[in-house]
């Protein structure tokens, strides 16, 4: 008898540590939808507002915020599992469009507020993109037909869209 009382209030605990965990939620991902990158369902991701596109945890990543219109761009943070470039792209129909600007050179590891300038200014209201590139040929200088896009693990290429927005407020370093 002491027995099944046991297991009865062993399962009780059990199904309220589950009720509790799967309907508790998760800080990091409540409630703002983001389109897919490349087209595709929607997804729920961590950030706030419609501001930025997020970023995916993988091997690399990429992450801007939404910011001010200038001559040049601040990427805050990029994970590059080998070197590479951040390439800014202008928005074409919901993808990546025309490049505006790539940055030096990146270092394998993460690299913290990577400014990019652009070939002209971005303007409010405006969406943009930040993709990752590889160095692939070893002459440490950004060509777009050789120094193609990373790909992540679903198949696509890392990239991140982000807003211009005048009412931007300046940017602050983001610790993941």
């Amino acid at each position: 008898m002491r027995y099944i009382v046991f297991i009865l209030i062993a399962l009780i605990v059990i199904g309220g540590l589950y009720y509790f965990m799967s309907n508790r939620e998760n800080p990091l991902t409540s409630g703002v939808e983001m389109p897919d990158i490349f087209g595709g369902e929607s997804s729920t991701t961590a950030t706030s507002g419609d501001t930025t596109s997020g970023l995916q945890m993988e091997d690399n990543a990429v992450f801007a915020m939404e910011q001010r219109p200038g001559a040049r761009v601040q990427v805050n943070k990029v994970d590059l599992k080998m070197p590479g470039y951040v390439v800014i792209h202008a928005d074409g129909n919901g993808k990546p469009g025309d490049i505006l600007g790539t940055s030096s050179l990146l270092a394998a590891g993460e690299n913290d507020d990577v400014f990019v300038a652009l070939s002209r200014d971005a303007s409010d209201g405006e969406k943009l993109w930040a993709m990752l590139h590889s160095e692939s040929n070893g002459d440490d200088t950004f060509d777009p037909s050789i120094d193609t896009p990373i790909e992540g693990s679903n198949g696509e290429p890392i990239a991140g869209w982000f807003t211009i927005n005048a009412a931007a407020e300046e940017s602050a370093g983001i610790t993941l």
